[in-house]
């Protein structure tokens, strides 16, 4: 009952984040899809944090700690943390060109950039053929957190159904004023909830000594620098840090979050307090998919991403 009653007060209160913006739209472009280009500090961090830590997050990191093993963790923190450079580098630049010339979205800038149409539309199908398939993550990554949480009453296409039509009444009603503020909702029950799940997970199996003494006797390569079956080769971890550095700033969802500051000094703070938080955050998914080999030993395959809301079932 209790879990029940969490989740409507998480689906109303995304709901009424989406009134909120709902009513203070001004009807204009801007508006709806950049907030205005009014976002402060505090909201710009929030929002650049819940979207890339989607729920690859949750379930991939935890997924990865129980295939590879602790070593995802400095390779996945350090990489993530080296996307806040790409902040300043690039996003200080394209809130310049966004403010002076009125950009709104990616393509838009590469026209203006590149004066070419033909490049403009190359680089806008381009970015949604393979933004989808991530985008997807999100209700597919929803769908088996709540069959799990429910044990299985709440169905996996009825949950991912049931978040997909949220987001879309939200985005509809208020556009990027309502994103940005379940963004801010989402980022602070990320962090809490991953902490409690870390934290509760870890008093089940005798604490946090006790729990990794357990996993290292009964499958110490996990514990390897390179991870486990030498996974993490030195040309991989290159690739990984080049990867993630290079990527997430072009991802479209994120790319638009460098319009709307209303001063380049926000983009400047949310560089520096963005590898803090992959620092502190990043390792609790992971050990928490590590400890998972003393309760469920023998997962495989895509069951392994399943693990983190097994460990919490």
């Amino acid at each position: 009952m209790i879990t029940y009653l969490i989740i409507a007060i998480y689906l109303l209160s995304s709901l009424g984040l989406g009134l909120v913006g709902y009513r203070q739209q001004k009807n204009t472009p801007d508006d709806y899809f950049l907030a205005d280009r009014k976002i402060g500090t505090i909201v710009l961090f929030f929002t650049l944090i819940a979207t890339n830590f989607s729920s690859f997050f949750f379930l991939g990191f935890a997924g990865a700690g129980y295939r590879i093993g602790i070593s995802y963790y400095p390779m996945m923190s350090l990489g993530s943390g080296l996307i806040a450079l790409s902040f300043y580098v690039i996003g200080h630049r394209v809130w310049i060109l966004g403010q002076e010339q009125g950009l709104i979205t990616p393509s838009e800038l590469i026209e203006y950039c590149c004066r070419s149409q033909t490049l403009k539309l190359i680089f806008l199908a381009v970015m949604v053929i393979f933004t989808l398939p991530y985008l997807a993550l999100q209700p597919i990554g929803a769908g088996y957190l709540l069959e799990n949480l429910t044990n299985g009453q709440i169905p996996y296409f009825a949950g991912a159904s049931l978040l997909t039509l949220v987001i879309v009444f939200y985005v509809l009603m208020g556009g990027m004023k309502s994103v940005a503020l379940t963004d801010v909702l989402q980022g602070i029950l990320m962090f809490v909830l991953i902490i409690v799940a870390l934290l509760t997970v870890a008093h089940n199996l005798g604490g946090i000594s006790q729990a990794n003494l357990t996993v290292h006797q009964l499958k110490p390569e996990l514990f390897a620098r390179e991870g486990v079956d030498n996974f993490f080769t030195k040309p991989k971890w290159f690739s990984y840090m080049l990867l993630w550095f290079l990527c997430v700033p072009m991802f479209p969802q994120m790319f638009m979050r460098f319009y709307l500051p209303k001063t380049s000094n926000s983009l400047k703070a949310s560089a520096v307090l963005y590898p803090v938080v992959t620092l502190i955050i990043f390792i609790c998914p992971v050990l928490i998919g590590m400890w998972g080999h003393i309760q469920f030993p023998d997962l495989v395959g895509k069951e392994t991403d399943q693990i983190l809301p097994m460990m919490l079932a």
